[in-house]
């Protein structure tokens, strides 16, 4: 309605003031109609840890989100309009993760939310995501039940169950009949712990002793005597970086002999700097498969954008989880969605396309094994097997090397 004819509807009203107030009623509708048009910004925002304990996970995962976001918007973004990725540090601080989090739902008004490394951050943010109906893509959060009954959220990181499955296949296929466990007491080290021991029960390997221990810890001496008076074929360890360092050295310094696994923590940059050569041997259960060319690309060229580092996973969740949110954006119902102006609209639509996708390849993974994603339990996408590969620390913690599996078996 133009406002010529605005003025001659209301040239009889008697009253003056009535007469402006529906002048100001009409003309708010009619803004207010082109405003609801108006194609929402396409706001990512990434809640991670980039100080703290686990600061390599964020800082890695962040850079692997933006080279995947950078390049596209250099190639003017997705349908001519950028993407805006707005980051904030949750510091390892569960509290300050979700304040982040509501920030983002509601002041910063993204579309989604691609963050959660350590597993008491990450479950921090389920709420606010399922309050304010956000789509959160969580990333290497590995506590078993984060997935469960989940609505907003999809996981790309493994569990813990199945960092155990890895290493209760890989025992038993070199016939590992004695193993003893040690895990700092975080929720990361017991349910790791926990649910690998299961498997390795299930597989009916014996587990001779677990010894848990604080994490600020100086001395770790008695756990690790405990794990050498029991003679165990392999040492499986569930620690955090700094307290990983501890771990393995006095391992060393106390004539500890047996093959150590260390999942996921073996790889981090932070524990190979503290460990040094103590760190040289330990057998790492990983998501990357450094044999497959696109992923060695993928390191490659972080190496030359970045900080170098070794091939950890939180460089490939990153990037995988900025992929799919691209190819989620780019969906022709999320892009009507966006187009229409309606914020919780888009924000639905975000969602009911990630649980469309089924089968996605990304860089974590076997090759040809692929994330799973759909509705109800296929909210966390990654499989139960050949997801991972082994990898051996070497070079005073500066390499990760193609290990030979069979220095596994037990000598008697």
């Amino acid at each position: 309605m133009q406002l010529t004819r605005i003025h001659q509807f209301l040239a009889p009203a008697r009253h003056g003031v009535f007469a402006g107030a529906m002048v100001g009623a009409i003309v708010g509708a009619c803004a207010s109609s082109a405003s609801a048009q108006t194609p929402l910004p396409l706001k990512i925002c990434v809640v991670d840890d980039r100080s703290g304990a686990a600061a390599d996970t964020g800082i890695e995962s962040l850079n692997g989100i933006n080279m995947v976001i950078e390049p596209l918007n250099a190639k003017g973004g997705i349908n001519g309009r950028k993407i805006e990725v707005i980051a904030y540090d949750g510091k390892t601080d569960p509290q300050l993760t979700a304040t982040f989090a509501s920030r983002c739902a509601e002041d910063d008004k993204a579309l989604m939310i691609i963050g959660g490394s350590p597993s008491a951050p990450a479950a921090a943010m389920i709420p606010v995501a399922a309050q304010n109906s956000i789509p959160y893509y969580m990333l290497a959060a590995s506590a078993n039940n984060l997935t469960d009954n989940a609505v907003w959220h999809f996981r790309f990181g493994p569990k813990a169950a199945q960092d155990g499955i890895a290493v209760a296949d890989a025992f038993a296929e070199m016939g590992i009949k004695k193993v003893a466990v040690i895990n700092n007491s975080t929720p990361f080290g017991a349910d790791g712990a926990r649910s690998t021991i299961q498997s390795l029960e299930a597989k009916g390997i014996k587990v001779l002793t677990q010894q848990t221990y604080d994490m600020a810890a100086t001395d770790v001496s008695p756990q690790v005597i405990n794990l050498r008076q029991t003679e165990p074929d392999v040492v499986l360890v569930f620690p955090y970086p700094a307290d990983g360092a501890r771990v393995a050295r006095t391992m060393r310094q106390l004539g500890i002999k047996s093959p150590i696994v260390m999942p996921r923590v073996g790889i981090m940059g932070a524990f190979l700097k503290l460990a040094g050569e103590s760190a040289d041997g330990i057998l790492v259960p990983t998501s990357v498969d450094m044999t497959r060319p696109e992923v060695a690309k993928l390191y490659a060229d972080y190496n030359a954008k970045f900080k170098p580092i070794q091939p950890s996973p939180s460089p490939a969740m990153g990037y995988d989880a900025a992929t799919l949110a691209v190819r989620m954006l780019s969906d022709a119902e999320v892009q009507k969605a966006i187009n229409s102006g309606n914020l919780v609209a888009a924000r639905k639509a975000i969602r009911d396309a990630t649980e469309r996708v089924g089968k996605f390849e990304g860089m974590q993974g076997q090759k040809g094994v692929g994330y799973q994603f759909g509705p109800g339990a296929q909210h966390h996408g990654v499989p139960d097997r050949q997801f991972f590969v082994f990898t051996e620390v070497a070079n005073k913690g500066e390499k990760l090397v193609v290990p030979d599996m069979s220095k596994l078996k037990p000598k008697n």
